[in-house]
């Protein structure tokens, strides 16, 4: 997630049960959001070993497919829980009105002619005031920084041609394994000669000289290196978003201005031109590559407008809460879409001593695979000089993953139902 945190540091491998605050200390936003971590991973482990990988109450059993015809078919609601995650449709909707979705049902998302199986895709994405607006506080003022932001569980229905005799189950699963790569990054740091050598600003055995920062490296573009993936980075998790009103081709407009200089943009700064759609649908894997970042040309500071080199493809939507996510690396001059190659082996430096390395696969292994979102995220400590790194040996991609449910096969208009449910509650009869 995309957020302005200072460290995360939840591990479910370490086994911790409760985060103690402790009297007089300062308050970390990573302790907090740990303990939530904790709490979460808890009932939601507990949920999935009770009813299983998915499963729903028999008196409010979610996501029946019904009302077959040419145009899609009708989602119930209810409730359904997809490996302990409890997902709801708060109200019956069709195949192309359901929410976070944006169906095009003429084009990637035209249901099967045949038989097909439908499912339901869960995940999570990280949610500010950008993309919903009542989560801010105007009491705080109008141009100040949010001072939460939030998960939302987003569900999407979906469905995947059959053939005769084939397994829906397995058909579900083989197109989405693996959810994520399978690259190993590694990171370090060594002296950065070109920092100050000032006594009193660096220890001569410093190898970081930045600031406290939660650094992202996410791969753009997917595939094997050979292929072309390719790879940005942030100093800030990615979290430095501005909203904008787009004015045709490559202007737009900030909705405010920035609230420092440490969020503030630049010209020759490479952006991702976003709205809720465009993010939504890069989530769910459609378009499969990540569009071209663009780098900003020129910014009038009176009246906010900014000017990209390149015009954004898709366009933005006003009313899908766009806006600009600003990337801190610099990439090749031959690079049109503003990325970085990945290049395994050699040490990549970043910036202040920083580098990373993407391993090389073994003789033994097949090329890794990249995929486009897969991200790495690491805290850099000035007071230590270096980086915060607890994978020796490097690390698979982190962050959350798909959670997948099959929910009905259609041939025609026979509907064969897959949903499974509980009796509610479960001790009912004990």
């Amino acid at each position: 997630m995309h957020g302005d945190f200072s460290n995360i540091t939840f591990s479910p491998d370490r086994n911790y049960s409760t985060v103690f605050d402790l009297q007089g200390r300062v308050g970390l936003d990573a302790n907090r959001n740990e303990q939530t971590a904790i709490l979460l991973h808890y009932l939601r482990t507990a949920m999935a070993d009770l009813v299983g990988p998915h499963a729903g109450p028999a008196a409010n059993l979610g996501f029946e497919i019904s009302d077959i015809g040419t145009g899609g078919f009708s989602i119930g609601s209810g409730r359904y829980y997809v490996d302990g995650i409890l997902v709801e449709n708060p109200g019956k909707v069709t195949y192309v009105e359901q929410p976070h979705a944006y169906i095009d049902a003429d084009g990637a998302d035209k249901l099967p002619s045949g038989s097909y199986v439908v499912y339901l895709k869960v995940w999570e994405r990280h949610v500010t005031e950008v993309e919903d607006p009542s989560l801010h506080e105007p009491a705080l003022g109008l141009h100040q920084p949010d001072s939460a932001s939030r998960a939302q569980v987003v569900w999407q229905v979906r469905a995947l041609p059959l053939k005769s005799r084939q397994n829906p189950v397995h058909r579900i699963a083989a197109e989405h394994a693996p959810d994520r790569g399978t690259g190993v990054l590694d990171v370090r740091t060594s002296r950065d000669d070109s920092t100050s050598d000032d006594p009193c600003t660096a220890s001569p055995d410093v190898s970081y000289t930045g600031e406290n920062q939660l650094y992202r490296v996410e791969i753009r573009h997917g595939g094997t290196a050979a292929d072309g993936a390719s790879f940005v980075w942030s100093r800030d998790n990615g979290s430095v978003i501005h909203p904008v009103r787009p004015l045709g081709g490559t202007k737009m407009r900030l909705t405010s201005p920035a609230r420092d200089r440490h969020t503030a943009l630049e010209p020759g700064h490479w952006v991702e031109v976003v709205d809720d759609a465009i993010s939504l649908r890069r989530d769910l894997g459609l378009p499969a590559e990540a569009p071209p970042l663009h780098r900003i040309d020129d910014i009038d500071p009176d009246t906010l407008t900014v000017i990209l080199a390149t015009t954004p493809d898709p366009p933005l939507s006003p009313d899908r809460y766009p806006y600009l996510r600003r990337w801190d690396h610099t990439p090749p001059a031959d690079r049109t879409d503003g990325a970085i190659p990945v290049v395994e082996g050699p040490w990549i430096p970043l910036e202040h001593g920083i580098e990373i390395r993407f391993h090389p696969s073994t003789a033994k292994e097949p090329a890794h695979e990249y995929r486009s979102g897969d991200h790495w995220t690491f805290a850099a400590r000035r007071t230590l000089g270096t980086v915060i790194w607890p994978h020796p040996g490097g690390s698979a991609p982190h962050g959350g993953r798909y959670h997948l449910a099959p929910l009905a096969v259609v041939a025609g208009s026979k509907v064969s139902p897959l949903r499974t449910s509980f009796a509610m509650p479960l001790t009912s009869g004990v």
